[in-house]
């Protein structure tokens, strides 16, 4: 009997060839995405340090072979990072994607609240307890009174109400 029949058997996945090869694509495209990125957006990113040193030497190399080669290294790299989570924080910063459409509506459901309901205010600030009270309440209150005029139209107020909602949720 040899060491072969003692043990379990084990079942193994085999990825093919061009599997492999979709998937290093995948994550060398994904690579090219974060190197387009404002590098101060990395920092919001579930990347290494390893990846942020290449990310940085992306933005020096200028010649198209170099700048291949360079992304096929990225793309290396990117094998051992959290794959979702860098793809989740990128399709946030997309228009077109659904999570960015999702957050955006959230913004928007937030404002609704706080220039329809009364208790809206309060339910804002438990949520976020860090916010500037009287900014909010000001840009509130400014708001109501645009919407509430013979021609609500949206002004000032209410645009600076999105902006500060959006930029305290982030």
């Amino acid at each position: 009997m040899n060491d072969f029949d003692s043990q379990p058997d084990e079942e193994y996945e085999l990825v093919s060839k061009t599997e492999m090869k979709r998937e290093a694509e995948r994550w060398q495209a994904l690579g090219e995405q974060l190197t387009e990125l404002n590098p101060a957006l990395w920092n919001d990113m579930p990347i290494t340090e390893v990846l942020r040193a290449a990310l940085e030497e992306s933005r020096r190399i200028k010649q198209h072979g170099a700048k291949r080669r360079h992304l096929q290294y990225i793309g290396r790299i990117m094998r051992d990072e959290d794959i979702e989570g860098i793809q989740g924080k990128i399709d946030l910063l997309d228009p077109s994607s659904d999570a960015y459409g999702r957050r955006q509506r959230q913004y928007e459901m937030w404002r609704t609240r706080l220039l329809e309901d009364s208790t809206g205010l309060n339910a804002y600030i438990e949520q976020y307890p860090h916010i500037d009270r009287q900014q909010l309440r000001n840009l509130v209150r400014n708001a109501q009174k645009e919407m509430s005029g013979d021609d609500a139209r949206p002004g000032k107020a209410y645009k600076s109400l999105f902006q500060l909602i959006k930029s305290e949720s982030e």
